[in-house]
C-alpha cells in the first residue's frame, strides 16, 4: 500500500535505465501466458525498430501487469489481449485528442483488450486514488492511480479509449531517449604567447571549488 501511495504521489525512488521496451513486453507477455486463463489469448505487436526508452524497468512492469490483471478482470468470459510497441515521431504526436502532451518522439506502449469497456460516466475518474468499480475486498482503488504516477514520473502520459462492450485501450508515451555523447573540447595551440598561457595554466592550475 505504501509503494502504491508513493507511486500515486510521483515520490518512490526510481532508478531509471535505458532499455528496450520490446524485450519488457516479451518478459511480460510470457508470464501472462503462464498464468493467465486459457480462455484469453494473449497476443503482441512489437516494432522490430522501437526507440530505446529511459525508465525504471521495476517500476514499468508493474504499471504494465497492473493494466493487464484490469484487462482480465474485464473479460470473465474471455478474449483477447494485445501488447503493441511503436514510434510515434514528433509529427504525430500533435494530435488534439492527446491534450498537454508536447509534440516530440515517443514510444507507445499499447494494452488494449475485448472486454466490457468502461461507461462513459466513470472513465474519466479511473486514475482517481481509491476509484474502483471492483467489490469491497478486491482491490485497494490504487491500481490505476498507481499506473497514472508511474508513467507522468517517468516524464510520460496515458491515455485511455473505452467502448462499453467493445473493450479498452490504454496507451502509455514515453519519450525517447537519445545518448548524448560527451565531446571534450579540443585546445588548439597556436603562437607562442598562447603556449606559454597554456603552459601557465598547467603549472599552477585553478583550485578546486566543488563541494
Amino acid at each position: 500500500l505504501t509503494s502504491n501511495l508513493l507511486a500515486f504521489a510521483r515520490k518512490q525512488p526510481l532508478q531509471p535505465t535505458e532499455i528496450d521496451v520490446n524485450d519488457l513486453v516479451e518478459e511480460i507477455a510470457h508470464l501472462l501466458l503462464a498464468t493467465f486463463d486459457k480462455q484469453i489469448e494473449i497476443t503482441t505487436r512489437l516494432d522490430e525498430k522501437v526507440w530505446p526508452a529511459l525508465v525504471d524497468r521495476g517500476q514499468l512492469s508493474s504499471a504494465l501487469l497492473n493494466l493487464a490483471i484490469n484487462a482480465r478482470d474485464a473479460m470473465p468470459d474471455g478474449g483477447k489481449l494485445t501488447i503493441k510497441t511503436a514510434n510515434v515521431p514528433a509529427k504525430d504526436s500533435e494530435r488534439p485528442q492527446y491534450k498537454g502532451m508536447p509534440a516530440a518522439d515517443y514510444v507507445l506502449i499499447e494494452v488494449a483488450d475485448t472486454g466490457i469497456g468502461i461507461p462513459p460516466e466513470i472513465v474519466d475518474k479511473i486514475f482517481e486514488p481509491f476509484f474502483s468499480t471492483k467489490e469491497v475486498g478486491k482491490g485497494t482503488g490504487l491500481g490505476l492511480s498507481t499506473v497514472y504516477g508511474i508513467v507522468k514520473q517517468t516524464g510520460g502520459f496515458i491515455y485511455v479509449d473505452s467502448v462499453p462492450g467493445g473493450g479498452t485501450t490504454f496507451r502509455i508515451y514515453l519519450p525517447r531517449h537519445r545518448q548524448e555523447q560527451e565531446v571534450a573540447p579540443e585546445v588548439q595551440v597556436g603562437n607562442g604567447a598562447a603556449k606559454e598561457a597554456v603552459a601557465a595554466e598547467a603549472a599552477n592550475p585553478k583550485p578546486d571549488l566543488t563541494g
